[in-house]
C-alpha cells in the first residue's frame, strides 16, 4: 500500500530536473538577480521518501503519542508533492507579485511589505498595519490553490518554450480538476498578456537605438547596411484551417471565398445554419530577429485592419514584407517588399525566379520562421482552440519569447519607467503598465468584485465577425477580380507596382470613404478623356483650350504625375525661364489604362509638391534678338564660335 501511494504521488507531478531547480543558471538569467536573490532558498529541501518519513514518525506503543495538529486543506494539497521545493516557488510568486503589482497603503502611501505567517495572500503596512491582499486586482485574483502553483507553471512554460503548456497538462501535473486547470491557464495568460506594452516599448527602443532616424537607400543591395541591425519583418498566417467537411457541410461546392480567409471561415450557407462563421485563426506577425515578437489575431488582411497594428513602431522604421501590404509604401519610406511570385527569366527551364524569397537583402524570413514555430508548437500542444481565445494564446507566446530574450528585469525596467526615455508620445504610453494594469497607489481595493478575472480575460479576447456582418461586407479577393483585359499586362514583372496600385483601387472602392470614392470617379473620368487624346507612337501636347471647363490644371497634373510614377505614360513639362507658364507633352507606354487611385490622404496631400518629381522638365530659354537666316540668335552664334575657337587652340597646343 505504501509503494502504491509513493508511485501515485510521483505520477501526479513528474517534471525533469526538479532537484536542480535552485541553482538553475537559465532561471537566474531569465528572472534576473533582483528577483532571484529575493527568493528565499529552502536549505532543508530534500527529495524525500515517504517510507522513511512513515517509519520515523510512527509512534511507539510504549511512549505516549504527542498531540498532532489537524492538517489543513493547503497542507493536504502540498503533501502530494514531496519532490517540489514549495517554499522556493511560493517566494518566487510573492516576488513577482511585489514587482509587477506593487500595493501601497492608502493612508501612509508606503508599499505593503509586512507578511502574515499564517496567511500567504495577506500583506500588511509596516507602519500602521493596514491589511491588504497580494492577489486582489491581479491575475491571481481570488486564487483558491496555493501561491506556488502559479510560479511553478510559469517556470514550466518558460522552460518548455516554444512548446505550449496546455490546461490538461496543468491538470495532470497538479492533480487538480479540469476547471481549476483551465483557470490556472487563463491566469498565466492574463499575467503574460499584460507584458505586451512593455515588449512593444523594448522593440521601439532597439530600433531607435540602432537606426537613429537614418533612412535606407532607395535602390541597391541592402545586405551590408542592415546586417546586425534590428529590421521589422511582417507576415500573416492561417492557423487551424477549417476542413472541407466543416466548410461545405457535406462537400458542397464553394464558389465565392478564396485566399487565406477562405480557410478559416465557413461558407455562407453553413454559417447561417450553424450560427458561427469563423473556425480558424488568422495571425498577423511582427518580428525582429533575436528580439521580441507581436502576434495579433485579425479577421482579414485589409488595410483598415492591418495598418493600426504598426502604429507603435517609430516613423519610417525599416520594415520588410512580401507583396501582401503594398499600401505600406505610401506611409513608410523605409518599407521594402519581396515578390514571392516572381517568374524566372528562363521560362523554359524554371517557372519561379531564384530570388523570389530574398532579393538585395530584402526578405521576411524572420516572420516566416516565427510562423513555422507557432504552427508546429500550437498543433502539438493544443491541437485546436477557438478563435475567441486565440489572442490569449498569442500573447502568451509573445511574452514567453520576450522573457527568454530580454529577461524579467528588463520588462520591469520599462514598465516602471526607471530609465526608459522615448521620443514619441505614442511610444511613451506603451510602457505605462502601472496606469493601465497596476493598482493605483491611492485607489481603494474592492474585495467584492469576484468577476474581476473573468472581465480581464474577456478584455483580451478576440471578437470574430458575425455571419450576417461577414456575408454582407465580404467580397472575393481583389487579386482574383482583376479584369481579363488587364490581367495579361499586369502579370509581367516590370508592371508589378502598377498591378499593386490597381489592386489598391479595387480594395478602396469597396470600403473606402464615400467622399473620396466620388472624387475617384471624377478623376477616372478625366483620366479616360485624357487617355483618348494621347498618341501611343509619338509625344503629343495637351491642348489647354480643350480643358477650359476646368478651373485650373491641377487635376491634369495630378493624373499625369501618377502616370509617370507608375510607368503608364512618359510625361514631359516644357517650361521657359521668363514665365511660369508651361506645356505638357504625353506619350503612352502601355496600350490600355487600368484604374488607379488619384486622390491622396491628408499626409500625402501636404507633400503634394514631391509628387511631380517623376515628370521630366525641359527648360527653353527665351529668345533675345531676331534670328539670322541660319536659325541662330546672336548669343547662340557667339557661343558656337567660342566653342570652335577653343577646340582649334587645343589642337594647336597638342601639335
Amino acid at each position: 500500500m505504501l509503494g502504491c501511494r509513493l508511485r501515485l504521488r510521483i505520477s501526479c507531478l513528474d517534471s525533469p530536473n526538479e532537484k536542480n531547480q535552485l541553482t538553475n543558471p537559465f532561471l537566474r538569467n531569465v528572472l534576473g538577480e533582483s528577483i532571484f536573490s529575493s527568493v528565499h532558498q529552502n536549505k532543508k529541501f530534500v527529495v524525500g521518501d515517504d517510507s522513511q518519513a512513515f517509519t520515523k514518525n510512527k509512534p511507539s506503543t510504549k511512549t505516549k503519542s504527542p498531540k498532532v495538529k489537524s492538517l489543513t486543506a493547503k497542507d493536504r494539497f502540498n503533501s502530494k508533492f514531496p519532490h517540489i521545493n514549495i517554499d522556493y516557488y511560493t517566494n518566487l510568486t510573492k516576488a513577482l507579485l511585489t514587482n509587477f503589482y506593487p500595493k501601497t497603503c492608502p493612508t501612509c502611501n508606503v508599499l505593503l511589505t509586512k507578511e502574515v505567517s499564517t496567511r500567504e495572500n495577506a500583506i500588511l503596512c509596516p507602519e500602521c498595519n493596514y491589511h491588504g491582499s497580494r492577489t486582489v486586482g491581479t491575475s491571481l485574483h481570488h486564487l483558491k490553490v496555493p501561491l506556488w502553483t502559479f510560479s511553478y507553471i510559469l517556470v514550466e512554460a518558460v522552460q518548455r518554450f516554444p512548446l505550449g503548456l496546455s490546461a490538461s497538462e496543468i491538470q495532470r501535473k497538479l492533480c487538480v480538476s479540469n476547471n481549476t486547470g483551465i483557470l490556472l491557464k487563463r491566469r498565466l495568460q492574463v499575467f503574460l498578456s499584460e507584458m505586451i506594452p512593455s515588449i512593444k516599448a523594448l522593440m521601439v527602443e532597439d530600433i531607435c537605438k540602432s537606426w537613429k532616424g537614418r533612412n535606407l537607400p532607395e535602390s541597391g543591395d541592402l545586405s551590408k547596411i542592415i546586417k546586425g541591425k534590428p529590421v521589422v519583418h511582417t507576415d500573416t498566417l492561417a492557423l487551424f484551417s477549417a476542413t472541407p467537411s466543416m466548410r461545405s457541410n457535406g462537400h458542397l461546392a464553394r464558389k465565392k471565398h478564396t485566399g487565406q480567409t477562405a480557410s478559416i471561415y465557413l461558407s455562407d450557407r453553413v454559417a447561417e445554419q450553424k450560427g458561427k462563421y469563423q473556425i480558424g485563426s488568422l495571425i498577423h506577425t511582427i518580428a525582429i530577429k533575436g528580439k521580441g515578437i507581436i502576434l495579433t489575431s485579425v479577421p482579414d488582411q485589409k488595410q483598415t485592419t492591418l495598418q493600426p497594428l504598426f502604429d507603435f513602431l517609430p516613423q519610417n522604421a525599416p520594415l520588410c514584407s512580401d507583396e501582401g501590404i503594398p499600401w505600406m509604401e505610401r506611409y513608410n519610406r523605409n518599407f521594402r517588399s519581396v515578390n514571392h511570385s516572381a517568374r524566372s527569366k528562363d521560362g523554359k527551364r524554371n517557372v519561379w525566379a531564384k530570388n523570389r524569397w530574398s532579393k538585395n537583402g530584402i526578405s521576411n524570413q524572420v516572420s516566416e520562421g516565427t510562423q513555422r514555430s507557432i504552427k508546429y508548437s500550437f498543433l502539438a500542444s493544443y491541437s485546436y482552440f477557438k478563435p475567441e481565445s486565440g489572442q490569449l494564446y498569442l500573447n502568451e507566446f509573445s511574452a514567453l519569447k520576450a522573457i527568454r530574450v530580454y529577461g524579467v528585469e528588463e520588462l520591469l525596467r520599462v514598465s516602471s519607467h526607471q530609465k526608459v526615455h522615448l521620443s514619441s508620445k505614442k511610444t511613451k504610453e506603451l510602457g505605462k503598465v502601472e496606469t493601465k494594469y497596476r493598482i493605483k497607489p491611492n485607489s481603494s481595493i474592492k474585495h467584492s468584485d469576484s468577476k474581476y478575472l473573468l472581465k480581464t480575460v474577456d478584455s483580451f479576447k478576440y471578437i470574430p465577425p458575425t455571419p450576417n456582418g461577414r456575408i454582407r461586407r465580404d467580397f472575393s479577393n481583389s487579386r482574383k477580380r482583376i479584369d481579363v483585359k488587364f490581367r495579361n499586362l499586369l502579370e509581367k514583372n516590370e508592371f508589378y507596382e502598377l498591378r499593386q496600385a490597381h489592386i489598391d483601387y479595387l480594395d478602396f472602392m469597396i470600403d473606402g470613404p464615400k467622399h473620396r470614392r466620388l472624387k475617384e470617379k471624377y478623376f477616372n473620368s478625366l483620366s479616360y478623356m485624357l487617355w483618348n487624346k494621347v498618341n501611343h507612337e509619338s509625344e503629343s501636347y495637351v491642348n489647354s483650350e480643350e480643358w477650359k471647363f476646368l478651373k485650373d490644371r491641377k487635376p491634369l497634373i495630378r493624373i499625369l504625375s501618377r502616370w509617370a510614377k507608375l510607368g503608364i505614360a512618359k510625361v514631359t513639362k516644357v517650361k521657359t525661364k521668363a514665365f511660369d507658364e508651361f506645356e505638357l507633352k504625353v506619350q503612352k507606354l502601355i496600350p490600355i489604362l487600368p484604374d488607379v487611385l488619384y486622390t491622396y490622404d491628408r499626409s500625402d496631400f501636404l507633400n503634394y509638391k514631391e509628387q511631380s518629381k517623376n515628370i521630366k522638365v525641359i527648360m527653353i530659354p527665351t529668345q533675345v534678338g531676331s534670328k539670322s537666316k541660319y536659325g541662330l540668335t546672336k548669343k547662340e552664334r557667339d557661343k558656337l564660335i567660342r566653342g570652335c575657337n577653343g577646340k582649334f587652340q587645343n589642337k594647336k597646343k597638342r601639335h
